[in-house]
């Protein structure tokens, strides 16, 4: 077995001839790595200064951030769109060529205010991945409405007495932390309600929040970016993290949501995204999900040796200020060597 071997896992096109890995040696270690040509990314906004409800959850990119991400990316990979890649999933046509798929997911404002200019300018066509229930500004995420609340803990005083009664709020959800705003970012999905007690306790109005700011991007707004050959996923109704629900919560998330997705914007749209991760799920859950009308899933853990092919790994560059170049050697490297000492093992 030869080391391409061993790192590769199934794919979307040939695997790449000697030739092609001296022409474009990281489309290459690419291509063995994921065990596909193309290269998925995801980011979530594009944004120079940090609103407050993403400054506690990840960094997103700067405009010349997210510029420098892709003429980097764009010198090793053709971008593709959403549809070529479910397509070649499906057994159509083949993708021969290093390619980058770019993602966003949650439907963030930013999305059309920000990256779409910088992506219209390279010539890309991006997926985006929806949550149903934030659709509209109809719901706030409950990691937004925990990070707008731990902002707020911050800014108060060590001696102010909202401090120590949020303590004490976290406390009986069974979030224990001396610092309040480490404990709301410490809440999990099942333990969102106790959210609502801490907006009550530091009179944060969470429908105001919605009304005057709309985080999210609108049906309308979505449907005119798919008039520019945007493409739209399902990513849950609320963002659970899929391996603390059961299987039956697990499978309505996921089909529940695309079959809402495919209503209101098209019987193309029957991919869907993990939020957080597909690691640790069930390999027989796919096979459930594929049956069952999903045309292909994303996660972002790394890829493993024989998996569906329908099943697509992506890599996020929202950890920490590094270029992109800098993070993907990184994740090659790394994955690469999990890879080899998994095979090795099995």
């Amino acid at each position: 077995m030869s080391v391409a071997d061993v790192i590769s896992g199934g794919g979307l096109g040939r695997r790449l001839r000697w030739t092609d890995a001296l022409r474009n040696p990281l489309g290459s270690a690419c291509h063995h790595a994921y065990g596909s040509p193309v290269l998925a990314v995801v980011y979530h906004a594009v944004c120079d200064t940090v609103p407050d409800h993403l400054k506690h959850i990840y960094r997103p990119r700067t405009p010349k951030e997210f510029t420098e991400d892709l003429d980097f990316l764009l010198k090793h990979f053709e971008p593709t769109d959403l549809p070529t890649v479910t397509g070649a999933a499906l057994g159509g046509p083949e993708i021969r060529r290093p390619s980058l798929l770019v993602t966003f997911d949650d439907g963030m404002r930013e999305v059309a205010e920000v990256a779409m200019p910088i992506l219209r300018r390279k010539g890309i066509r991006p997926a985006l991945y929806l949550n149903l229930n934030f659709l509209d500004n109809r719901t706030l995420f409950y990691r937004h409405k925990a990070s707008l609340l731990a902002e707020r803990l911050s800014r108060l005083a060590e001696a102010d007495p909202r401090r120590a009664v949020c303590a004490a709020t976290l406390a009986r959800a069974g979030v224990a932390t001396a610092d309040p705003a480490a404990g709301v970012m410490a809440v999990s999905w099942q333990q969102r309600a106790v959210l609502d007690e801490v907006a009550t306790v530091l009179e944060f109005d969470t429908a105001g929040f919605l009304a005057t700011e709309k985080p999210y991007l609108t049906r309308n707004e979505i449907t005119d970016l798919m008039a520019e050959g945007v493409s739209i996923g399902a990513h849950g109704f609320d963002h659970p993290n899929h391996r603390l629900l059961t299987p039956e919560q697990r499978k309505q998330e996921v089909t529940g949501s695309v079959a809402g997705i495919r209503e209101l914007f098209g019987p193309g749209c029957g991919s869907f995204a993990f939020p957080y991760s597909d690691e640790g799920l069930p390999d027989a859950l796919f096979g459930e999900l594929y049956g069952d009308g999903v045309d292909v899933t994303f996660g972002t853990s790394w890829p493993r040796r024989g998996g569906p092919q329908r099943r697509i790994q992506r890599i996020c560059f929202e950890n920490g200020p590094a270029p992109a170049k800098q993070q993907l050697v990184k994740r090659l490297l790394r994955g690469g060597a999990g890879n080899m000492k998994r095979a090795l093992a099995g």
